[in-house]
């Protein structure tokens, strides 16, 4: 590629990539602050909310050290304002994302069927899902990235021996240990393919392997104050306890049915039709075939869990899009003004979700930001509705309802946020009846939909509402269309 072609795609990206910075403010799902920034928080400054995952570690403090990175600077040079905080770690991740969209390009357009890219690649670029996770910091997104940059540099010619895409690989299972699952068959076509099962070679995989997992226990060790293998962890609390069921439990077919469709739009109907397309044709030197067969595995094992999330579907986004390029390329051309339409109403979605949906959570915090460090906070929402000390950068007392799933086997085990709901006026009188005024909250923060069920309690505690948030117009049983902040302050 020429320089001025890779000037002009590169600064491309970053458009869009900034394009989509821009657009999305809105809350998805906890992880990506409670699991990255929250924790980042806690190891810079001291303070912040550690959840039962990094207790008993199963996360690898790898995942988050660039934040903390940042962070560390910011500190250092009396940076660490609170828009700073929020805005540096995903304007890196912003930059990420676009070295791993230009790893896309140039792999799609050096190893893809179709003759012309464009359509593809627009398709990719304007997915709305993609481009709504694309610059969170969620341990997801940048599993993506490295799965996208360590597919450009998977040798797919037999005539390539480069093994510089199985360090990258060894990386992104150590942050997200299920990233195995995508790269079990990639792995073992390389393995056979390439004739790997001499000794230099083996001993070459073994170790890029001991090599990560080392410098994993160590880093992990060290930050979590005793000894931990938070892979193995990870692998034991999610697979054979099953904790992670805590959540949610789908049933198998869910990625099929509601997983992968409304993620995809209507590309999902064209991969279906490539998909089958292929499979009546594998051939395990070819490049689509062996994405198929990847796709079709992950998914397969994917299904197998009980928690199952449309964003763990992210890595397998490269994939697709490259195995259905050709396809949309000729569709995008037969019907220009389909292709066009398509492009604006991901566009138009992308505004929504990014803009409208669900923002209350992460605005009200700019308000609760503003209150003086003397005030406690009272979040009655279900468990991590909101960023925490991420978005306050103060060291103020907060409670909010838990959610730890059952690690130590307890019979009819019901976790604080489920005990609340099924009784709100009864927790607050056992939670707060007793205690002393001192240790009552000045200020509640809560969804709309629980309001006439903790009206005693606000009116007891002569709470008056100073603040409400639109949130989203889709409410369900515990999150509702506003979110009110009540001063209880005399």
């Amino acid at each position: 590629m020429k320089y001025p072609t890779l000037l002009i795609v590169g600064t491309s990206l970053l458009s869009i990539r900034l394009f989509h910075l821009y657009i999305v403010h809105s809350w998805y799902v906890p992880d990506e602050y409670w699991q990255s920034l929250e924790i980042a928080h806690y190891i810079t400054f001291g303070f912040g909310y550690r959840t039962w995952e990094w207790i008993v570690g199963i996360r690898s403090y790898i995942s988050v050290s660039w934040i903390v990175i940042i962070y560390q600077i910011l500190k250092y040079f009396s940076l660490d304002t609170l828009q700073l905080l929020i805005w540096s770690p995903r304007f890196l991740q912003t930059l990420f994302s676009t070295y791993s969209d230009y790893c896309f390009v140039c792999w799609i357009q050096k190893r893809a069927k179709c003759s012309n890219v464009f359509w593809p690649l627009v398709c990719y670029m304007t997915n709305p899902f993609l481009a709504y996770c694309s610059t969170r910091t969620l341990v997801n997104t940048l599993e993506t990235n490295l799965t996208t940059i360590a597919l450009y540099y998977y040798p797919w010619s037999l005539k390539s021996k480069d093994v510089t895409f199985l360090w990258i690989v060894a990386f992104v299972c150590i942050i997200r240990p299920t990233a195995i699952i995508v790269w079990i068959p990639l792995i073992v076509f390389d393995f056979f393919a390439h004739k790997r099962y001499n000794v230099n070679n083996l001993a070459r995989y073994i170790c890029i392997g001991l090599t990560s997992i080392i410098f994993s226990i160590t880093l992990d060790t060290y930050l979590h104050g005793s000894f931990v293998v938070t892979q193995w962890n990870f692998l034991y609390y999610n697979i054979i306890k099953k904790v992670n069921a805590h959540y949610s439990i789908e049933n198998w077919y869910w990625y099929f049915v509601s997983g992968l469709p409304p993620v995809l739009g209507p590309v999902f109907f064209i991969f279906i039709y490539c998909f089958i397309k292929k499979l009546r044709f594998i051939n395990l030197y070819d490049t689509d075939s062996k994405l198929v067969i990847t796709v079709f595995w992950s998914l397969s094992v994917l299904s197998m869990v009980a928690h199952k999330e449309q964003r763990f579907l992210l890595p397998l986004f490269p994939m697709i899009f490259f195995i259905t390029s050709e396809q949309i390329s000729v569709v995008c051309k037969k019907f220009i003004k389909l292709g066009t339409l398509t492009v604006i109403l991901n566009i138009i979605v992308l505004i929504y979700l990014g803009r409208y949906h669900q923002i209350g959570s992460t605005s009200v915090m700019s308000h609760l930001a503003e209150l003086p460090q003397h005030s406690k906070l009272l979040f009655l929402m279900p468990c991590h509705s909101t960023p925490l000390f991420s978005h306050l950068h103060m060291n103020i007392t907060a409670r909010i309802l838990t959610c730890e799933p059952n690690l130590h086997g307890i019979s009819n085990y019901t976790d604080e946020a489920d005990v609340f709901f099924e009784n709100p006026n009864k927790w607050l009188e056992e939670s707060y009846s007793a205690e002393s005024k001192k240790n009552l909250p000045t200020h509640i923060v809560m969804f709309d939909q629980l309001l006439n069920k903790v009206q005693a309690f606000l009116t007891r505690g002569k709470c008056k509402n100073i603040l409400t948030i639109f949130h989203s117009d889709f409410p369900s049983a515990r999150t509702g269309q506003y979110i009110y902040v009540f001063s209880c302050i005399k």
